[in-house]
């Protein structure tokens, strides 16, 4: 119960203190976007293909932020207005009117002494490789001092929702640190440690049931009834440690880029037989002021996979035009080349050539997948721009199987205007 108290009691602290302010002020910023997407087979059965499919997709995003006289305490919060997830396409629809607002992040900011505190639903980045683009609910403790960062947590990431656990206050929760450091030469390293305590007891367990029945003139008729409770069964244990290193050079001014990292998640966080691992090494040079080349190589064992953020058009990358994320698809050895090249100040333009190998013997997994892609962005003034986006994907299919081997091709065309 003490977890419980300690969330909600600095919630209710940071409100107060909001609230003791006596002149707030509102800013009202926000973005929409527009986009066109088109794929090529990307539904397939055992031997065959579904052939081009496309659509459009579109939202509007608000964002609040308040803040109290001395500008001491905010309060954030983005709204979308549709009942899409924050990282999901909301496709058109027809004629059907869309009313339903979803929530992307809220939260209050507070200095605590030397402390920053946050609380609420936050969205907390730390890598694209690990963990980038999510809304846990959380608080928050900062400290920065020097060139030290630290930042500890602790989150709920579900309630206990059977009777049993929700009398005993059975939930999953998470507790955390990352630190960063500025190391001497200029180079940043993050580290990042949680563990995921899994409490609950009983899993929630439903099914369909259909009752059939006739009528007093003889008609036959059936009432489906859908998630019907049934008795619960032991919930799988999710508790275990994940873990990040990252290392980087940006800001320390020199002649290559330099990224690294490693991550590291238990067996039973991932619902996987063993504990799983992944990390990549990328090195870029800035040949001229408009040609900045990169390679890459990275690896995935054992049920890792790299969060949706990372990746490129059709492998990662969170776009609707991917096929599968890093490390989907068995163990993963990878390697990459990516060109980037500023045209102009409004034009920049970047292709991808990756190669992926899997480690898989059974017929119908992957063997091996080559994906070819370019990004082209346009800024159309200071507050609107244009991306195209397309990839072509050669999967390689283990023989055997008659799975079907067609490539994937998909582009998408997106406008996107912030006020």
């Amino acid at each position: 119960m003490m977890k419980k108290v300690l969330v909600a009691g600095t919630a209710l602290m940071l409100a107060g203190s909001l609230a003791a302010q006596a002149e707030a002020g509102v800013n009202i910023s926000g973005d929409a976007r527009v986009t066109y997407i088109g794929k090529q087979d990307y539904q397939r059965t055992a031997d065959s293909a579904n052939g081009y499919d496309d659509f459009f997709e579109s939202r509007v995003g608000l964002n609040f932020e308040g803040k109290g006289a001395a500008d001491k305490v905010t309060a954030k919060a983005r709204l979308y207005f549709d009942g899409y997830g924050f990282e999901d396409d909301a496709p058109w629809d027809g004629q059907k009117s869309r009313t339903d607002l979803s929530v992307d992040y809220a939260y209050l900011t507070a200095p605590l002494g030397d402390w920053t505190i946050k609380a609420g639903r936050i969205n907390p980045d730390y890598s694209r490789f690990f963990s980038w683009n999510i809304r846990p609910t959380r608080l928050v403790a900062n400290y920065k001092q020097g060139n030290v960062d630290i930042t500890p947590f602790v989150g709920v990431r579900a309630e206990g929702n059977t009777a049993t656990d929700k009398w005993n206050d059975n939930d999953y929760m998470e507790y955390g640190l990352v630190t960063g450091f500025k190391l001497e030469n200029g180079w940043n390293l993050k580290v990042y440690g949680r563990y995921d305590d899994d409490q609950r007891e009983w899993a929630a367990a439903t099914t369909d049931v259909s009752v059939s029945g006739v009528d007093a003139a003889g008609n036959v008729g059936t009432l489906m009834l859908f998630d019907v409770p049934t008795d619960p069964v032991r919930n799988k244990d999710k508790s275990g440690f994940l873990g990040d290193v990252f290392l980087n050079n940006e800001g320390a001014n020199c002649d290559f880029g330099f990224h690294a990292e490693f991550a590291y998640k238990a067996a039973d966080v991932q619902g996987t037989e063993d504990d799983g691992m992944g990390g990549y090494v990328m090195l870029s040079k800035a040949v001229s002021s408009q040609f900045t080349p990169a390679v890459l190589a990275g690896m995935t064992k054992d049920g890792y996979v790299a969060d949706n953020d990372f990746g490129f058009v059709m492998v990662g990358g969170d776009t609707s035009t991917q096929v599968l994320k890093v490390g989907d698809g068995g163990d993963l050895l990878f390697g990459a080349f990516v060109a980037n090249y500023k045209v102009s100040e409004r034009l920049t333009l970047t292709g991808n050539l990756l190669y992926a190998d899997f480690d898989n013997d059974d017929a119908g997994q992957l063997d091996n997948a080559i994906e070819v892609s370019g990004v082209a962005g346009y800024a159309l003034n200071e507050s609107a721009s244009l991306t195209y986006k397309a990839g072509y994907l050669t999967p390689s299919i283990v023989d055997g199987s008659g799975a079907a081997e067609d490539a994937y091709f998909a582009h998408y065309l997106r406008l996107n205007v912030a006020f």
